[in-house]
């Protein structure tokens, strides 16, 4: 099991992000485009559509319906303006912050974010969700996301989780010098026959890690996810160094908790049922040597009520590795002293 304490993801550390967050100008039928220049559509309630122009001498091309001229590179929201009437639902977002808001009232003007009768909270900014450590929020862009992370710390481990895509790679440099590069293709044709590997559906691996990033201090790690077409998404991104905790055992269980709900009339038959996420949670057993007894029960304290990754097998191309990588917290990390060369670990992971 290695465990991978998450490092704060600040502004600093965020080179560069293929993923928009904010808006450019309006596109304006009449304005004359080069190649490369973006503009932004006004959807509804603040949503923005981002497109970049294809050629020189743009005019008079509709982004939406002008394929050959625009391409669209993603959406964002407005950026919030005191000067603005807001609608009930209307969203707006702080490209300080990098959160997103949405209006609780209708000709809402003058009234700033903080205000919580006015403004509530729904999340961070497409370019940084990635960075929340919650798999059910994404950075979504259309066919590839690049983004590049200049830690200014020793990093030796990623770990990218609600993946879509076709492909990712790592890269890493360090004092300009290529050190690290890794590439993972997402497709998988795993089944149960031969007539389902060749007509069944293409399956995608969700997520991976890896643990072998040399540890330089001047570290300049690259992740790029693509797709062939459709949008790409990564739903969490974790750097840290890691630590290793001992190796699972086999009676490793994958578990969740749902939390949709059923209801049933007086005769059993269904009513009702409304669909809520599951929680994926796991519950293993540890072997650890005694000398690492000390330096685990350090990493227990430090992630009390604190996320982290956990990576029960570190090969990420075995069956199990996904069924046991989570992005939580633990709910029971007991360590049983009876053996006088082991330890048993006995750990309840859950979600974040």
């Amino acid at each position: 099991m290695n465990v991978i304490p998450p490092l704060t993801i600040t502004d600093a550390m965020v080179t560069s992000s293929s993923v928009v967050e904010v808006a450019p100008a309006a596109y304006a039928g009449g304005s004359t485009y080069a190649l490369n220049d973006t503009v932004s559509v006004a959807g509804t309630a603040g949503l923005q559509a981002v497109y970049r122009s294809l050629q020189a001498g743009n005019i008079g091309h509709a982004p939406a319906s002008s394929p050959t001229w625009w391409v669209s590179i993603g959406n964002t929201y407005q950026a919030y303006s005191g000067a603005t009437t807001y609608a009930l639902a209307d969203r707006a977002q702080s490209n300080t912050t990098h959160l997103i808001y949405e209006s609780l009232a209708g000709g809402n003007v003058g009234n700033a974010l903080t205000d919580t009768t006015k403004w509530i909270e729904v999340g961070q900014t497409n370019t940084r969700a990635m960075f929340d450590l919650l798999r059910s929020t994404s950075s979504t862009a259309p066919t590839q996301i690049t983004v590049v992370l200049t830690p200014g710390v020793r990093t030796n481990s990623v770990a990218l989780l609600g993946l879509v895509g076709d492909s990712a790679t790592i890269t890493a440099t360090s004092g300009g010098s290529p050190v690290y590069s890794y590439t993972e293709d997402l497709t998988t044709r795993a089944s149960a026959g031969w007539y389902a590997y060749y007509f069944g559906g293409f399956k995608y691996r969700t997520a991976f890690a890896v643990f072998d990033i040399p540890p330089y201090s001047n570290i300049v790690i690259t992740i790029t996810v693509t797709a062939a077409t459709g949008d790409v998404s990564i739903g969490a991104c974790v750097l840290g160094m890691y630590e290793f905790i001992g190796d699972v055992q086999y009676d490793a269980v994958s578990d969740v908790l749902n939390f949709s709900s059923v209801t049933r009339d007086f005769a059993g038959s269904v009513n009702t049922m409304v669909q809520r996420r599951n929680v994926p949670r796991t519950v293993q057993n540890i072997y650890l040597d005694k000398a690492l007894v000390n330096s685990v029960r350090y990493l227990r304290d430090a992630l009390n009520a604190t996320p982290a990754v956990w990576a029960g097998i570190e090969d990420h191309g075995d069956g199990y590795f996904e069924s046991l990588l989570i992005v939580g917290f633990y709910k029971k990390f007991s360590i049983n002293l009876s053996f006088p060369t082991k330890a048993v670990i006995s750990l309840e992971l859950e979600e974040i």
